[in-house]
């Protein structure tokens, strides 16, 4: 067989960096275990190689030759992934290890919002009847302009969770059902993170990777081959780093999208209600799937919701619910939920949620700027959120299109939130600009792109109204990116059909 038969030595060289990856991932984590389990994971990671390098697109032959200097590049992006994903790897096995942390600043290294979770489960398994009351989380009693952003520790019947307790918990109750589910298999918080952060990083790499197969093309190549970029990337790096749920979700709305498009409703149900009862603004795809009239993937998703929160009653039992309702709900809209983040100006410039704005410019010394204010404009921009979802209907987009339309929808919405930290929510972003990668052609677009990029990703701290009137500027970068994407349908080059001609040889879809 020969060399082009084969796909050549790129492909095979792409599928071990891809195995790389996963043992990067993995391998510390199973470390402790002793030898033989390392060696068992190992083994079982490079069984993946020759996985990798069949199911990935026959076009990689040559591609060294034919653009040696995009390929050299592509190299050393691949390298950084490798370095930044082991190094994190190391810290999410062991905390000591604090020059594995994305940032090793103590702020970075002592928080954890997985601590929220597990606290939050913990309080429901003890039979709290309200896990949200403030009273419970440390972030709700530090004084305005006294903390320094790290965790101030708590009582706790969990194993390692109490240096770690400060932030509350925000989420409807059924999410609950995964942090009691870590519970009865372990007590041991340190356990629990490190099998948390193995779980997000193996599912998103997966998901990316996945729809990239699935869209096909130059798109989907491209996207593909930067899947290590967007892995290596700060947000993202600090989404995993943090436990933070919030990419998890975006993944599965993602795939639950395919799966209509697939025929599986009842899998796309089950994710994408999982994804809303989880975080509530990905039912933004139900506004645009309602558009379209698609009431079987609807129904399924209703169902797929009112599965979770039935199972969530049954194991937690209705008091959470009653909470949420009752006591949480209307401290979300009063404000109030959010306030912790108040306390200091560096959080109210990292705060990437449109209502955040108002604070933003109350520092720059705008009058007027109320919490009042930051409500009303939640809601215009919840208003104007449904508009763009709605206004998708009318299009025929191929699969590229109609992907980067998802993303830019979910978003958007994550930035509905009263509090969206730019440390991982722009990383749903910077996944968006790997898909528009494939529309960059001349070295002025490129250079665009990568300014682009940084922008997104996010700028070390500065001092006093530099600092906020940059976080200003990258937070529109980051809205106008989606924003666009939404307006023109994600251009020429991503619209390309998986089907096309002149888009190569396409692997089949996972």
């Amino acid at each position: 067989m020969g060399a082009s038969e084969r796909g050549g030595w790129e492909r095979w060289l792409v599928a071990t960096v891809g195995g790389a990856l996963v043992a990067c991932v993995v391998l510390p984590a199973v470390a402790r275990g002793g030898g033989d389990v390392v060696a068992y994971a190992a083994a079982a990671v490079a069984a993946l190689v020759p996985w990798f390098a069949r199911v990935l697109p026959r076009s990689l032959a040559g591609a060294a030759r034919r653009r040696p200097v995009v390929a050299s590049l592509w190299g050393l992006l691949a390298l950084i992934a490798l370095l930044q994903v082991g190094r994190l790897s190391a810290f999410m096995a062991d905390p000591a290890r604090t020059w594995g942390s994305t940032f090793p600043d103590p702020v970075a290294t002592s928080h954890v919002c997985a601590a929220a979770y597990v606290h939050a489960a913990e309080l429901a398994r003890s039979g709290e009847a309200n896990v949200y009351d403030a009273k419970f989380y440390p972030a709700y009693s530090m004084k305005s302009g006294t903390s320094d952003g790290l965790a101030s520790g708590g009582a706790s019947s969990v194993s390692g969770l109490g240096p770690y307790l400060q932030d509350p918990y925000e989420y409807p109750p059924p999410f609950l059902l995964l942090p009691r589910a870590g519970l009865a298999l372990t007590n041991d918080f340190m356990v629990l993170r490190t099998v948390w952060f193995v779980l997000q990083a193996l599912l998103l790499g997966g998901a990316a990777v996945g729809l990239a197969r699935w869209v096909g093309g130059r798109a989907g190549f491209i996207a593909g081959l930067l899947t290590p970029s967007l892995l290596a990337s700060p947000p993202t790096m600090l989404d995993l780093q943090f436990g933070q749920v919030h990419l998890l979700v975006i993944a599965a709305a993602l795939l639950a999208m395919v799966a209509f498009e697939r025929e599986r409703p009842a899998l796309g149900g089950a994710l994408l209600g999982f994804a809303i009862v989880t975080k509530l603004f990905p039912a933004l795809l139900l506004v645009w799937l309602l558009a379209r009239r698609d009431w079987r993937a609807i129904l399924w998703t209703i169902a797929g919701a009112a599965a979770f929160t039935a199972v969530a009653v049954a194991v937690l039992g209705g008091a959470p619910f009653t909470a949420f309702v009752s006591y949480q709900l209307p401290r979300i809209a009063s404000g109030d939920a959010f306030s912790f983040f108040l306390r200091k100006p560096f959080f109210i410039s990292r705060n990437f949620s449109v209502s955040g704005v108002v604070f933003k410019l109350r520092q720059l010394g705008v009058a007027g700027m109320t919490q009042g204010v930051a409500n009303a404009v939640g809601w215009i921009y919840t208003a104007l959120l449904l508009r763009l979802a709605w206004r998708t209907r009318a299009r025929d987009e191929a699969r590229g299109e109609r992907l980067c339309v998802w993303l830019a929808l979910l978003s958007l919405g994550a930035l509905r939130s009263p509090l969206a930290p730019s440390a991982y929510v722009t990383a749903s972003t910077l996944w968006l600009l790997a898909w528009l990668a494939a529309e960059v052609r001349a070295p002025g677009g490129l250079l665009a792109f990568v300014l682009l990029w940084i922008a997104v990703a996010g700028l070390p701290p500065l001092k006093g109204n530099v600092e906020m009137v940059t976080s200003l500027a990258c937070q529109a970068a980051t809205i106008g990116v989606s924003v666009w994407v939404i307006s023109r349908g994600c251009g020429a080059s991503a619209s390309v059909s998986a089907s096309s001609p002149a888009s190569g040889p396409v692997p089949p879809p996972p």
